[in-house]
């Protein structure tokens, strides 16, 4: 018993020391990584490590000093031996603890919402880009540490697109889809005269664009409403359900049967900007939504649950998080659908295929996000069952954070983002990005400052292998936009984006 008794008075001894070198580690560490995160530069992270570990501390502990020795001067010439007092180092042990304690509360408090993204993003701030071994291991495990606030982020971040019953259980049949990734061909220029016996360059037309083998069909369909949908009429839409009927009527192909319902969710609903405003959201039920032919994220999701359930096709619902052009998760959740045809699941995200999307005046109809391969999905939605994002090796929420950001147009375009391979570039000067272009489509760039909208277009080289040079004229925080063409002149499409820090 005694021996018992020894044991746990070591474990708690071994436990307290932890406990006392951790702290402040995890205060510093926590401090540091929301500067890096809002983008200050390195030096203020470290000024708020050194802050918090020794100074602040070791001057708390010199003032306390001072009126302990005028207070014990003023008892002694009343009551003779002044009390004894705390031994130098325990004082600043325990003050260091005291005060790293009520940061990280207040950390906590004050950004709650950003405190797990800071560290799962730049909790590697004082790494830089370093890839030595060591730098490897000790990265994985402050990522593996960051982990652990994830409760955190999902308590401070509810979802306000989910609602009682749509935790139902995922069904059994639900697997990772099998995708086959294209290698597009590469267009060639060659040499032919363009006058007689004058040198020069013949250039061909773009290679075609690569087609995603995704299940039992294919990625991306071809941006064309669907036939039977394009030739409806008011008589035809009277009721959710007669327009779900004379769709099934007319279209026995399964793929072909949900795309329709897909393009009649897209051509046919106006995204609600209102209805994100607080206290001003509208009923985003399917026959709501349906009547008012205006909805959220939530609303296009229930209402192509709804279609299904008349057409036949097993559609649910879906919600988690999807990610800015920062690469930052949304400041609120999102809603979108699976489907399962011919004994296999899919993605599907009508709202994100809306061409008037947030307002926009745009009227480019997409299929970026029907069928969409869960390799590309992942870039920009993570649901929350891990089973609903397909893959075989799920992606935890700090990977997801972490992962370089592109939105699908980069990969139906054939491009490859090379580096940087982070969401977040801080440069010292100006900025490199690399990407692979086998299809030779023409890119261009521009880098943008964020609090005045101004942008300069970046220089690029167009080749297999593209390399943008963006100059940053001064410190702060940009936004880097990449857009392709298939011709040199004409409307460039935004593929992808990067959120850029100069210090």
């Amino acid at each position: 018993m005694k021996s018992f008794f020894s044991l746990i008075g070591s474990l708690l001894s071994v436990g307290w020391v932890l406990f006392v070198l951790l702290t402040p580690l995890l205060g510093v560490w926590l401090g540091s990584s929301l500067v890096s995160f809002y983008g200050g530069p390195a030096e203020l992270a470290v000024a708020a490590g050194v802050l918090l570990f020794p100074v602040l501390p070791v001057l708390w502990d010199a003032r306390a000093t001072v009126k302990w020795n005028r207070k014990q001067q003023e008892k002694k010439l009343l009551v003779g031996k002044p009390k004894q007092r705390m031994k130098a180092f325990d004082r600043i042990v325990a003050r260091t603890l005291v005060l790293n304690l009520l940061l990280m509360i207040g950390l906590v408090v004050w950004f709650p919402k950003v405190a797990f993204s800071a560290l799962a993003t730049r909790g590697d701030w004082f790494l830089l880009d370093q890839q030595d071994e060591t730098s490897r291991t000790v990265r994985g495990a402050l990522f593996a540490s960051a982990a652990g606030l994830e409760w955190l982020h999902q308590l401070a971040n509810p979802n306000p697109y989910k609602k009682e019953g749509d935790d139902a259980p995922v069904p059994e049949s639900v697997k990772p889809v099998p995708v086959v990734t294209p290698t597009p061909p590469i267009r060639r220029w060659t040499k032919e005269p363009l006058q007689p016996d004058e040198p020069g360059i013949k250039e061909p037309p773009p290679a075609p664009q690569p087609t995603w083998a995704v299940g039992a069909t294919t990625w991306p369909a071809p941006a064309e409403v669907h036939p039977v949908v394009a030739a409806m009429g008011a008589g035809d839409e009277a009721s959710l359900e007669a327009v779900a009927r004379y769709i099934a009527s007319r279209e026995p192909d399964p793929f072909q049967r949900v795309k329709a319902l897909h393009d009649w969710v897209v051509t046919r609903l106006h995204y609600d900007d209102d209805s994100l405003l607080p206290g001003q959201r509208k009923a985003q039920d399917a026959v709501s939504v349906f009547a008012g032919r205006t909805g959220v994220c939530e609303g296009y999701a229930r209402l192509m649950v709804a279609f299904g359930k008349v057409t036949g096709d097993q559609i649910v619902y879906v919600v988690g998080d999807v990610r800015e052009d920062t690469g930052e998760a949304a400041p609120v959740g999102h809603a979108w659908n699976a489907v399962e045809i011919k004994g296999s699941w899919y993605v599907i995200d009508a709202t994100w295929d809306d061409p008037k999307l947030n307002g926009s005046t745009a009227d480019v109809y997409s299929t970026d996000y029907l069928f969409i391969p869960p390799t590309i999905a992942i870039y920009d939605h993570r649901p929350d069952d891990d089973k609903w994002q397909l893959l075989s090796a799920p992606l935890s929420r700090g990977d997801f954070l972490r992962q370089p950001f592109a939105r699908p147009g980069l990969a139906r375009v054939g491009l490859e983002l090379i580096s940087p391979d982070r969401t977040r570039v801080e440069v010292s000067e100006g900025l490199q990005m690399k990407i692979s272009n086998p299809r030779r489509l023409y890119v261009m760039a521009h880098i943008g400052d964020r609090e005045s909208g101004k942008s300069e277009r970046c220089g690029v080289d167009n080749s297999e292998s593209v390399l943008l040079n963006c100059a940053i004229p001064a410190s702060g925080r940009y936004k880097a936009t990449i857009f392709t063409n298939k011709e040199l002149s004409g409307t460039y499409r935004q593929a992808a984006t990067l959120d850029v820090i100069r210090h």
